[in-house]
Parts: C-alpha cells; sequence; structure tokens
C-alpha cells in the first residue's frame, strides 16, 4: 500500500486521509450501505494497525447485554494468555448490582456518571481496585455511569467467548 498519492494538482494526501474524506463525502450525500461501510472500515484497520496492536473503532461498536438489567457492556479487550478481559459498562440510571464475590482480583475505572461501592461515591476519573477472593456489597448509580472494567474474563463473558 502506497504511504502518499498525488492528485491531479500535484497535492500529496495520505491514503487514510483519502479514506476519512471519502466516507465524510458519502455521509453528507446520503446513507452508506452496510457492505461499503465494512468495506471501507476493513481497509482503515489494514492502514491502522501495526502489528500486535489491536484498535476498537466506533463503527465496530458491538454491545452485549449483561446479565444484571440495566447494564450493556462491550468487549475492549480480552486477553486469554494472561486471564483479564477489559469491558466498558453503560449503566442506566437507578441500576443495583447485586453483591458478589471477587474470584480474581477487579479494577474499575469511572469514565462517566456516578457510582456507589463501599460507601463511597466515586466519580469521573475515580478508580477502585478489589483484590481476588474478597466480597463487594451492592453497588448503585442514580445517575447511570460508564466503568472500565479489568476483570478475570470467566466472571463476566459468556462461555462461547471463552473458548
Amino acid at each position: 500500500m502506497k504511504d502518499n498519492v498525488e492528485t491531479a494538482d500535484g497535492v500529496e494526501f495520505d491514503e487514510l486521509l483519502q479514506l476519512a474524506l471519502a466516507e465524510s463525502a458519502a455521509a453528507a450525500s446520503g446513507p452508506v450501505s452496510p457492505d461499503v461501510k465494512q468495506r471501507l472500515m476493513a481497509r482503515v484497520r489494514e492502514a491502522a494497525e501495526p502489528a500486535g496492536f489491536s484498535f476498537s473503532w466506533r463503527a465496530d461498536d458491538v454491545w452485549m447485554s449483561h446479565p444484571v438489567p440495566g447494564i450493556k457492556m462491550k468487549v475492549l479487550a480480552l486477553n486469554k494468555q494472561r486471564g483479564y478481559a477489559t469491558l466498558l459498562l453503560d449503566v442506566e440510571p437507578g441500576t443495583r448490582f447485586p453483591s458478589h464475590h471477587h474470584g480474581g482480583a477487579e479494577e474499575c475505572y469511572v469514565v462517566s456518571g456516578s457510582l456507589f461501592t463501599c460507601g463511597r461515591r466515586l466519580g469521573p476519573g475515580d478508580f477502585v481496585h478489589a483484590d481476588a477472593d474478597t466480597d463487594h456489597g451492592e453497588l448503585w448509580t442514580e445517575e447511570g455511569c460508564q466503568v472500565i472494567l479489568v476483570v478475570p474474563p470467566e466472571e463476566h463473558l459468556p462461555p462461547s467467548m471463552l473458548g
């Protein structure tokens, strides 16, 4: 793949810039068919992902339902070799997460909104770590929140993703 392409007027454009401009032009002229969008995003990924790196693109948003009503989650990364998953949880206002046991360590970073846990209110930028083999009381949110969790995959993901 060429790094740069020269146009008729002698101006060079990076191919990623060309793809972004093409997507913007298509969006301005009407909806893009899912097939065209999928092929375009595949080309963008090929050009943008060096070996050993993985990116999550907004166009690839795949949210899964969570066993707790009011929560949906997106798997950002699954590292089976090291035994952790990085999840983004989107939690609706008024949702309560029941008491539970941590078989493995859990880390939680609040991106937006607020979350109550261990007698404390956590807001954007706050972080909590729970060691493995600890018990966690109920968590809840009044206003809703988004959190990033780093957890053992077997405690949060369906078996179909673990195989």
